[in-house]
């Protein structure tokens, strides 16, 4: 493919056998996607399955009051949408760029194909689908247990991991929905980070000055869904 993405950045891709993804590269397309793009509404449809590269994808659900609760953030450790690979074609999740950055997008299709006769690839995306359900179910304990700081300091080191940067576009409101809070008490969290010289941000950017300490921060929620995706796909979350 003429680019300078290396499919090798994303790491279900990368855990593919050589071979299947040799297969696989000619039906691969680089796109970017913006921030604050949607991707897809609850119950639809797509045409197409996205690889990230350097963004990061948000699943959330809206309430009938209109709040917002964030369902899972998928980078480049995975995919979106599972469902195209499982049969299941939709969700019931809002889907919106939170970071922008470059995914390789594939048709559904072709995928769905491509999975009957490439053995290793449908291995891998049954595996993936496993180590989604953890961030899920791991996100659930999280929101019952542990605190706000943690639940930041854990969506600020999955961010870092998947823009493939320590500078990025992240704003406040975006993490607000996430994690089902008021945008003014992201902005006050993220003072005290600022003040304790862990964190820089300005205008919707959020630089990673200290990440040791914002993994001590973090609760045990970050290295358990880490770990469990390491273990099924030898992959880093």
């Amino acid at each position: 493919m003429p680019h300078h993405h290396d499919p090798n950045q994303n790491r279900l891709l990368a855990a593919l056998p050589p071979q299947e993804l040799e297969s696989l590269l000619p039906h691969l397309q680089v796109i970017h996607l913006k921030a604050g793009e949607q991707l897809a509404e609850p119950g639809e449809c797509l045409d197409h399955v996205y690889f990230p590269i350097d963004s990061a994808i948000s699943l959330l659900y809206r309430l009938e009051s209109g709040e917002t609760a964030g369902v899972a953030v998928i980078g480049n450790e995975g995919m979106f949408s599972i469902a195209q690979a499982l049969g299941g074609a939709a969700m019931p999740y809002w889907t919106t760029v939170e970071t922008s950055g470059h995914v390789f997008q594939v048709a559904a299709d072709t995928l769905e194909e491509m999975g009957k006769r490439l053995p290793s690839l449908q291995h891998i995306l049954l595996l993936y689908a496993q180590a989604s359900l953890t961030q899920v179910a791991q996100a659930v304990v999280c929101g019952k247990h542990h605190s706000l700081l943690n639940q930041f300091c854990q969506h600020l080191l999955l961010i870092n991991d998947k823009s493939l940067s320590d500078d990025f576009r992240l704003t406040h409101e975006a993490i607000a929905n996430m994690l089902g809070v008021r945008r003014e008490t992201i902005t006050e969290v993220a003072g005290e980070l600022r003040d304790q010289g862990l964190i820089e941000y300005n205008r919707g950017h959020i630089k990673m000055l200290d990440r040791p300490q914002l993994e001590k921060l973090c609760c045990e929620c970050y290295g358990v869904v880490r770990e469990e995706f390491t273990r099924l796909l030898g992959v880093a979350q």
